[in-house]
């Protein structure tokens, strides 16, 4: 009898447990999902498919400069993802990118925030490329062009000191 007293206390119990979790649960909202933050924050500028044609971007909006396309890889592979993180966080100034995009990191957690990152890589179907990154710089003129390389060893003369007189 002590048995069946047993076994039905540890039944009740684990019914209410799975019951008090399930309460929990249903109070707990799931995380959005980053193309759904994407679609809420993100899509006024980038625009719905990521190319940088949002509604701020219209002519009557005058941004001053327009917003990164996305889904440009080439111009994508050049941004790590914690440079977009970053931008993403703090706002586009810290990367020396648009002051005007805004920080979004009182906005969404780090998790989110990495979320983004991925499905912009899935926008621009690209990965980093530091020379990408490299080449970018110099098309905007924030490096110099590679300087020639030597052909050899360089000759130091020697210094020659000069008899007294």
């Amino acid at each position: 009898m002590t048995r069946i007293k047993t076994a039905a206390g540890a039944a009740l119990a684990a019914l209410v447990l799975s019951a008090a979790l399930e309460a929990s649960a249903a109070e707990k909202p799931a995380p959005p999902r980053a193309i759904d933050n994407f679609r809420w924050y993100c899509v006024q500028c980038h625009g719905p498919r990521g190319d940088g044609k949002g509604v701020n971007n219209s002519p009557a909006a005058k941004l001053p400069v327009n917003p990164r396309n996305l889904t440009d890889g080439k111009d994508m592979a050049q941004f790590s993802n914690e440079d977009m993180v970053r931008t993403i966080t703090h706002g586009g100034g810290v990367n020396d990118l648009s002051a005007i995009m805004p920080p979004w990191g009182n906005v969404f957690t780090q998790a989110e925030i990495r979320a983004l990152v991925a499905h912009v890589r899935k926008l621009c179907k690209c990965r980093f490329d530091p020379k990408a990154k490299e080449r970018a710089m110099r098309e905007a003129g924030k490096l110099l062009p590679e300087d020639p390389k030597p052909a050899g060893p360089e000759k130091k003369t020697p210094i020659q000191k000069k008899a007294p007189s």
